[in-house]
């Protein structure tokens, strides 16, 4: 087990013990043949401060590490619409492959997430997340990145959701051509509210 799979197992513990005190949480889960995901959101009641952190790990990619703050509004309302505009600072490491050599960095994404629950169905949503981070805040072998997930959700309970989706995280490396994909494709996952 390398350094990185330490520190993602270590932070997968710390988010499975995170604390719900004085906050709304979200526990999230998604799962493909080669790749899974874990991860925790939280925002502190009546401030508008929306904290995430998450581990990625893909079997034949390598892993990822990602820590956001975001502001959300948290005034009573009407819409079905729920989003947060913030940033994530990601960390990876990549798993030497025929065409790829073993690759780490660092990269500050800019951007946001959302959740619009349909009026004609609430029990049905879309949700999802985009960020990118340029070469300025891009750093160690890494160029520029994009991370970004779109899902299709359904309320099994007012605190629990199953979805489908499809996430795509392009990581552009220093002298490579094409774009590293850490952990894309279509996966199935459920979150938790708490």
């Amino acid at each position: 087990m390398n350094k990185f799979s330490a520190a993602l197992l270590s932070a997968t513990a710390v988010l499975a013990m995170a604390p719900a005190a004085n906050a709304g949480g979200s526990l999230d889960i998604s799962l493909s043949d080669d790749v899974a995901r874990l991860g925790y959101d939280a925002t502190q009641m009546g401030s508008g401060l929306h904290v995430s952190l998450a581990g990625l790990y893909d079997d034949d990619k390598g892993e990822m590490l990602s820590a956001g703050l975001h502001v959300v509004d948290v005034r009573p309302s009407t819409s079905n619409l729920y989003i947060g505009v913030g940033a994530k600072l990601f960390a990876y490491s990549t798993d030497r492959s025929d065409r790829y050599d073993d690759y780490s960095g660092l990269a500050l994404g800019v951007g946001g997430f959302f959740r619009y629950s349909f009026a004609s169905a609430p029990d049905v949503s879309l949700a999802g997340h985009a960020y990118y981070a340029p070469p300025v805040i891009s750093f160690a072998d890494t160029d520029n990145m994009i991370v970004s997930d779109l899902r299709l959700q359904f309320s099994l309970l007012p605190t629990a959701r199953v979805y489908a989706g499809y996430r795509y995280n392009g990581i552009r490396l220093e002298d490579v051509d094409n774009r590293y994909k850490l952990g894309d494709g279509a996966h199935l996952g459920l979150t938790i509210d708490f």
